[in-house]
């Protein structure tokens, strides 16, 4: 088999690891269900990936540098935290999952802290990018700022998700409007 033949087949299970993950949430991809997605031998999985989790590693890895790409390209200074909000919900249960299994696997482990560090530092360098267009100097560096946004974001996507809202309404407005860099 060529690299580029390789390449393929990764990206193929990469694609169908994804697809199969939206559908039936990160408990419902196994290395048979994904090979019958997409056609193969559930012994080709292993051979691209070794296991289940270097699959995850290597789904993290490629998710994170697409998020990475949205943020640097799409976010604004002036809507951050709304913006990362709406992120957050979109992926919520992926990423909570993704989390779960962090916590038990040293591979996905890894490979989860590259992204949070990933996201944290583009989210610095966008909150960065505000305070200098706006000529402030932050009591709070700009990176501590990310992850107390993130670790809102993601406090309050799960209170939401298990039925809490008034409270959790209320912390999402402050939070906006903490992180909001605009010239209103």
């Amino acid at each position: 088999m060529t690299p580029s033949e390789q390449s393929e087949y990764k990206e193929r299970l990469l694609n169908a690891a994804s697809e199969l993950i939206d559908a039936q949430g990160l408990e419902g991809l196994t290395a048979g269900k994904l090979a019958s997605h997409v056609g193969l031998r559930r012994t080709v999985v292993h051979y691209h990936f070794g296991t289940m989790d270097h699959l995850l590693a290597a789904l993290i890895r490629r998710s994170s540098a697409q998020m990475r790409r949205d943020v640097l390209d799409r976010l604004s200074p002036a809507t951050i935290g709304e913006d990362l909000w709406v992120i957050y919900r979109r992926t919520l249960h992926a990423t909570e999952a993704f989390r779960a299994r962090a916590l038990v696997s040293e591979v996905v482990g890894m490979a989860y802290r590259e992204a949070v560090d990933d996201f944290v530092s583009a989210i610095s360098a966008l909150l960065e990018a505000g305070y200098r267009q706006r000529g402030l100097i932050p009591e709070i560096p700009p990176q501590t700022m990310a992850m107390v946004l993130l670790m809102a974001a993601q406090f309050a996507g799960v209170e939401r998700a298990l039925g809490r809202s008034d409270e959790i309404d209320d912390l999402e407005a402050y939070i906006k409007s903490l992180f909001a860099i605009s010239g209103r």
